[in-house]
């Protein structure tokens, strides 16, 4: 048992059964500091990056601590610092109210998320194009004054308010369907995060904490060229030889499948399958491992809440899991079951519990994939195949504020 082995098998579990099964989100009653965790996950992400965020409460301050998948960037360095300097100074002037500064906010929250903004945007479109003519959409449309036929001229920006606004009022609503209000929501996320924040460093009785909150970066754990067996390699730990070729053949007639393969297996210099031969393979630490991971260094037995801009990862959701059944109270909303092959086993000073949950892992994929072989093979069926974090707002002041400004753009 070793870690290429978990590596590897998470590549041949990733190519042949992509999500283990649907979404979900855990019930959970979210704190104030959680709802804060939550919206600074969501404002903190930009593009396609995974960002997540754990609130630590002290006597007369309190630390944020933030991880990401990939490295920092000097914008996303520039872009905390005064995420920093925003929440200090509007609650250092709180009850007093500053337009300059909210603007500020406003307008670097909305320029540093844009591009998720805009695919956000993208699904939203494609909803209201495709649906146009259903109660829910003409409802939409006419209650924020949009026209379909005009929605690419939108501005994002405004549209985030508009829809923060307009998710608030129908969001329970069990007429409309969950995936329009899933993308509504994602889209108003934005506009929503900035009033949630603002409200929260405005409030009196958080005023010596946010006027002394500081944000800690934590150093990426990023691996280029781990090694990984073969495809063959594992299937035939599986499998005889003529399970081995009615498997492949199955898979490469599965053009999901396939697809799989080639983005896994491909040589980059020849740019052949290559399912007999060794490769290597970057691995990362998931943003909500490197700071579960700093939790139990410290061996931190109490309740604490892990903050994600997108659900967790099947991965992820194993190691919480584990984590859980040796005495760690570890709060995490949303997930998506997916497996992922670039994820990395988090590294613990704790030698026994690093090797304990690696077993417990790979106990979990062995299983997986045996049930993928026996399913294509003849044998038993095989297992079924950015939570926002925003919440929405009861904060009318701040809710009017942020409108106001977004309806300048």
């Amino acid at each position: 048992m070793s870690e290429k082995d978990l590596y590897s098998k998470l590549c041949v579990a990733e190519s042949i059964n992509f999500a283990v099964e649907g979404a979900s989100d855990e019930v959970i009653d979210l704190t104030e500091n959680d709802t804060f965790s939550c919206n600074l996950a969501t404002i903190l992400a930009r593009d396609k990056e995974v960002v997540a965020v754990r609130l630590k409460v002290l006597p007369d301050s309190c630390k944020v601590y933030i991880s990401k998948n990939n490295n920092w960037l000097n914008e996303d360095v520039e872009y905390i610092n005064k995420i920093q300097g925003y929440l200090r100074n509007i609650s250092k002037d709180a009850p007093a109210k500053s337009k300059d500064v909210v603007k500020a906010l406003t307008d670097d929250v909305m320029n540093y998320c844009s591009a998720k903004l805009e695919s956000r945007f993208k699904r939203l479109k494609n909803d209201i194009i495709n649906g146009q003519n259903d109660e829910h959409i003409i409802s939409f449309l006419k209650d924020t004054s949009t026209d379909v036929n005009n929605i690419d001229e939108v501005n994002k920006f405004k549209l985030s308010g508009i829809c923060s606004k307009y998710n608030k009022k129908v969001k329970n609503d069990p007429t409309i369907p969950s995936r329009f209000l899933g993308h509504l929501r994602k889209v108003g996320s934005y506009a929503g995060s900035v009033i949630n924040i603002m409200a929260c460093a405005r409030n009196i009785k958080y005023k010596i904490l946010f006027s002394n909150i500081e944000l800690y970066k934590m150093d990426p754990d990023i691996i280029t060229n781990q090694s990984i067996f073969s495809w063959k390699n594992i299937i035939k730990r599986f499998a005889n030889d003529e399970e081995y070729e009615l498997f492949m053949k199955k898979c490469l007639k599965n053009n999901f499948i396939k697809r799989k393969l080639i983005k896994i297996y491909t040589d980059e210099n020849t740019k052949q399958l290559q399912l007999d031969n060794d490769i290597k393979q970057c691995i990362y630490l998931h943003a909500e491992m490197n700071i579960l991971t700093s939790i139990i260094d410290q061996d931190n037995r109490n309740r604490e809440f892990i903050a994600v801009s997108k659900r967790c990862c099947y991965l992820c959701e194993l190691y919480i899991d584990f984590a859980r059944k040796q005495g760690y109270n570890i709060i995490i909303s949303g997930k998506h079951k997916k497996i992922y092959c670039g994820w990395k086993l988090p590294h613990t000073a704790n030698i026994d519990f690093k090797n304990k949950s690696l077993e417990y892992i790979l106990e979990n994929l062995d299983q997986i994939i045996e049930n993928k072989i026996k399913y294509y093979t003849g044998g038993v069926l095989a297992d079924s195949d950015s939570y926002a974090g925003s919440v929405d707002s009861d904060n009318h002041s701040e809710a009017e504020e942020i409108y106001e400004i977004l309806d300048e753009y």
